[in-house]
């Protein structure tokens, strides 16, 4: 009895403590947990999060290393840091904070001993977040950017896309085996991403000793490939690199069963072919959650241009550039369906003046110090995250759902940040939803106004999409399509979300069609959603699920609305969803965006 009760009070204190073993720590990344006093981290971009109360924090570190702490958002270096850090010289307002510890370089390993709390306070279990994992180089690993790998676009897009993130990437790897700048012998990411340590850390070229990872630890909802790079100046042949890209998707797949895997076409280019070879040789084989994703033109490689600092690796300014292109197109994947502020019904638009914004989603904002000036966002789903803007003159929103009670949100800042997660709505009953965004006309202290600014609207949908390139912001990656006398494309000119939407249009009597084509689905009901406007008629259908055809036709309608089909009982694991028009007057037209379909 005695035994018991001593062993119970030790699990209790390990709660809430700071102690590396305190559950309420979240460990993001590689990390050896094999000695309860240190716990340590391999691979850059790994890092601890977790809130604590009180008005201080201190961290433990057994060895000197460089890190970047990050509290209530704000970050600072710590350089060659060993011991006990205070990390809040200054204390903090007596409350409940946010925590992050992040290992900066590709070398950097945080040597974990714990933290240390006001007395009384304790540790608190952060959010549970879906994890994206990043492959990659020096690139993916941040080089030449400011703050390395807390700068890079997988860093930039993690945070934006409110998700855990890794980074498996260091410098000068090449995918293949057997190619390095430095000794032809060295492993490559094809055999290194299946490892607990990084490159520097072999003993030697074949990198013995080093013990696989375990991929019980986490797993990842996407994994982002960046690769091929080093391979092109190591001169891999092209033969070599599309088959050993192909067996290191496979090897992912291995690992990860149900993950939509992304593989880049690297941003100079190299191996584009063999990269989108290599994406559609899986595809054949029946794996139809790899995808590619074309990144030609997201960075200008032009004389004059500052979206590169040595021709190679991405500036600050190209990073962010590459995020703002790859957050539509993963965001989908997460169930996730983001309104830009272009979209937002306002109460006024002369209220909430317009322009441009660096940093914020799609580069651009709306702001108000009115009081009692609002905006509103309709959404069908179980949950919204609001986004937007932070600064100097930033002063108090008031936010409710549904009309309920209203949240007061600070977006004060000493430093402007864009793009920044202000508030999660509680998980909502399924079905339409009104989120209501009101500046209040009142700041803190430290503010000089009391602007409010609207950016960003993310939607949970409850389920996990399964469609592919499911906002069309791949082309029409992922879709099949028909016409005659008309023509099926994707444009920029209007989506509802992100940058890209599909189109239908013809200029005499024409028909069109786009749809894709699900298998291995688990037999059950299933939820289709699609925003789409232009003229009547045109048609959302599910067909070959088992059951006769279903369909839902849409009226005419200058904005976005959402058709919905819900009840498709899929008996035979497959489904065809798509979208048909038949035209003979050759005026009518179609534009579709953020297309969900989702088991009930």
């Amino acid at each position: 009895m005695g035994m018991a009760f001593s062993c119970s009070a030790s699990v209790l204190a390990a709660t809430g403590n700071g102690d590396p073993t305190d559950t309420n720590i979240n460990y993001v990344g590689r990390w050896d947990k094999s000695s309860s006093a240190t716990y340590r981290s391999y691979w850059n971009g790994s890092y601890l999060s977790t809130k604590f109360t009180g008005t201080t924090v201190k961290v433990k570190l057994a060895e000197k290393t460089v890190f970047m702490a990050i509290v209530d958002g704000v970050p600072t270096t710590y350089w060659d840091a060993v011991g006990t850090i205070n990390l809040t010289p200054t204390p903090l307002a007596n409350g409940t904070h946010s925590l992050k510890i992040v290992a900066k370089y590709e070398k950097t390993e945080l040597p974990f001993q714990g933290l240390v709390l006001d007395a009384g306070a304790v540790t608190v279990r952060p959010d549970a977040l879906p994890l994206v994992e990043f492959v990659g180089d020096s690139i993916t690993s941040g080089v030449t950017t400011t703050d390395v790998a807390v700068s890079d676009y997988a860093w930039l897009t993690g945070e934006r896309m409110a998700a855990d993130h890794t980074q498996v990437s260091y410098p000068g790897i090449t995918l293949s085996d057997g190619y390095h700048y430095s000794d032809n012998t060295f492993p490559g990411m094809e055999s290194l991403y299946f490892k607990l340590w990084q490159a520097n850390r072999c003993p030697d070229v074949a990198c013995t000793g080093n013990p696989a990872w375990n991929f019980a630890n986490y797993t990842a909802r996407l994994v982002v490939v960046n690769l091929g790079s080093n391979d092109s100046f190591n001169s891999v042949p092209t033969a070599t690199f599309q088959s050993r890209y192909t067996g290191f998707l496979q090897n992912i797949r291995a690992k990860y069963p149900n993950t939509d895997i992304f593989a880049l076409r690297t941003f100079g280019g190299f191996y584009q072919a063999e990269t989108q070879a290599a994406v559609t040789a899986r595809v054949n084989a029946g794996d139809a959650k790899v995808h590619y994703i074309d990144t030609a033109g997201w960075l200008d490689s032009s004389s004059g241009s500052t979206d590169f600092t040595d021709g190679l690796h991405p500036s600050d300014t190209g990073h962010v550039k590459v995020s703002n292109r790859l957050l539509p197109i993963l965001l989908p994947y997460l169930g996730r369906v983001t309104r830009n502020d272009t979209s937002f019904s306002y109460d006024n638009t002369a209220n909430w003046p317009s322009g441009s914004q660096t940093g914020a989603y799609q580069n651009d904002n709306h702001w108000s110090g009115l009081t009692s000036a609002y905006y509103q966002v309709p959404f069908n789903g179980t949950q919204v995250k609001l986004y937007g803007g932070q600064a100097p003159a930033h002063g108090i929103a008031a936010v409710s759902i549904d009309g309920g009670a209203e949240v007061a949100i600070d977006t004060y800042s000493a430093a402007r940040k864009d793009d920044v997660l202000l508030w999660s709505s509680p998980v909502l009953a399924a079905g339409g939803h009104t989120l209501k965004v009101r500046a209040t006309g009142m700041k803190n202290a430290s503010a000089s106004n009391t602007f409010v600014t609207a950016d960003r609207v993310d939607v949970i949908d409850g389920g996990v999409n399964l469609l592919s390139n499911a906002g069309f912001e791949n082309g029409l990656g992922g879709w099949f399509t028909g016409s005659q006398g008309g023509a099926v494309s994707t444009a920029t000119t209007r989506p509802n979300s992100g940058a890209s939407h599909l189109v239908h249009s013809g200029t005499g009597a024409y028909w069109a069609y786009t749809a894709q084509t699900l298998t291995g689905l688990p037999n059950g009901l299933y939820t289709v959603k699609a925003w789409v406007r232009g003229t009547a008629g045109h048609q959302l259908y599910v067909k070959n699920f088992g059951g006769s055809q279903v369909a839902v036709a849409t009226v005419a309608s200058d904005g976005y609305t959402q058709l919905t089909l819900s009840n498709i009982n899929v008996s035979n694991g497959n489904a065809e969803i798509g979208f048909w028009t038949s035209d003979s007057t050759g005026t009518g037209w179609l534009n579709v965006d953020d297309v969900t379909f989702y088991k009930q």
